[in-house]
């Protein structure tokens, strides 16, 4: 604010009759006295009298306005990024490592536009529609160890944000560049995205088409590269409790990208990821990226059964005494070996172990060949171990079957109430 620069108005307060003026930050005359400020603005003829910062300000605010009205110019894969880069960052708020993020899933996720021709190649697939020729001889090799440049020139989050640069590549082009001309041919009304809707009706043999389940998939094969201490089952848990984006995780889109018409049946989700689907997109992925094999899964590895059976089995509150059991049960099955447990999508026929339900299996087995489980032998076993708990109350207890069935089953029920419930929010 400054008096000297509003002497000028000479016109008198319409509230206290006054002619004291000064200017307020956005240029705009207020009265000294009783602080009315008018609709009248000072008419700039020199920047002169405005700083530096306020000129900047202005200037921002000018080009922010103008960006929201018209929106960025951006490609459904740049919409995925920005999922990836929210879920990853997620992730990494749980505990997971950064490299995760910065290393793992970007190099994933740079292969992933590569084979599906939509970025590091010399045509791709929006600028030129005869099949992109991708630069490496041997794309399954292609700079696999390099830190690549991003997705483009979007000015959205990136899956690199610690400062360092990429490693510059001459063959690599921009992935998108789009001439203003070429901008008014190929934006659509019917959606938001340059290419909503042709990507909604592409349907390419031999390219996974990416969609917002894929990138859970994307993200537990990260998870598995770095042998993280997650499990398909609680990546899927974190997702219901919100922790990761999923539903809806297009309205943390920035502001300047539109997204309307086809895009939202792109991007829209209606409901929760189910693990089998999970499963079969994460193989179906990895397969199309002719990733290597993974790093192994060893007896010190979380992801072991022997380790996760022992989490387990304390979970539910079983005895630890079990745990030797479920060992010999891994051992005498085999499912317990490097080559069993490793994933290697390579392999002549892909597949991987589902670690956690392996587990679970694993512990069912147990149960079954202490009790039976025939509906019959577990009952009288429980009254043989409470009578003998009666008897004998400062020996360690036996364990009552019976006893831990219903307890169980009153705390299952009860979340299974409170997650439906959830649920149908």
């Amino acid at each position: 604010m400054d008096l000297e620069e509003a002497k000028e108005f000479r016109e008198r307060c319409t509230q206290c009759d006054a002619v004291s003026w000064g200017l307020t930050d956005e240029g705009k005359y207020y009265c000294t006295s009783c602080h009315n400020v008018t609709e009248r603005s000072r008419e700039v003829i020199s920047t002169e009298a405005i700083p530096n910062t306020k000129i900047q300000a202005i200037n921002r605010g000018l080009k922010r306005k103008r960006k929201l009205e018209k929106g960025w110019d951006w490609y459904v894969c740049e919409g995925f990024q920005h999922i990836l880069c929210q879920q990853a960052e997620a992730l990494k708020t749980l505990g997971v490592g950064p490299e995760l993020k910065n290393e793992v899933l970007h190099n994933f996720w740079k292969r992933y536009l590569q084979k599906s021709k939509q970025a590091y190649c010399k045509k791709p697939v929006y600028t030129n529609r005869r099949k992109a020729m991708v630069l490496e001889e041997n794309p399954s090799q292609s700079d696999w160890d390099s830190a690549p440049e991003l997705l483009s020139d979007f000015s959205g989050p990136t899956f690199v944000e610690s400062g360092a640069e990429s490693q510059p590549d001459d063959h690599i082009r921009k992935p998108f560049p789009i001439s203003k001309a070429s901008q008014s041919e190929t934006v659509s009304v019917c959606s938001g995205s340059l290419d909503g809707v042709e990507y909604s009706l592409r349907k390419e043999k031999g390219v996974v088409k990416m969609t917002v389940p894929s990138t859970l998939a994307f993200c537990y094969l990260a998870l598995l590269w770095q042998r993280e201490t997650i499990t398909l089952s609680d990546l899927l848990r974190f997702v219901e409790e919100d922790h990761i984006p999923y539903i809806n995780a297009f309205q943390h889109f920035p502001e300047e990208m539109k997204l309307y018409g086809r895009d939202k049946g792109i991007f829209a989700v209606e409901s929760w990821p189910n693990y089998e689907d999970i499963h079969k997109k994460m193989i179906e992925v990895a397969t199309f990226l002719d990733l290597p094999r993974f790093p192994d899964i060893t007896e010190d590895c979380y992801l072991h059964p022997n380790i996760l059976c022992m989490k387990y089995l304390m979970e539910v509150n079983l005895p630890d005494e079990m745990h030797s059991f479920t060992c010999q049960v891994v051992k005498m099955a085999g499912i317990g070996e490097v080559d069993f447990l490793t994933f290697d999508p390579i392999a002549k026929m892909a597949k991987t172990v589902k670690y956690d339900v392996q587990a679970i299996a694993v512990i069912v087995i147990v149960l079954k060949l202490l009790f039976l489980l025939d509906d019959s032998l577990e009952w009288s076993l429980s009254t043989i171990a409470e009578k003998y708990n009666e008897e004998n109350k400062e020996d360690k207890p036996w364990f009552d079957f019976r006893k831990w069935y219903q307890v169980m089953k009153k705390s299952f029920d009860d979340k299974k109430q409170k997650w439906e419930e959830a649920r149908a929010k």
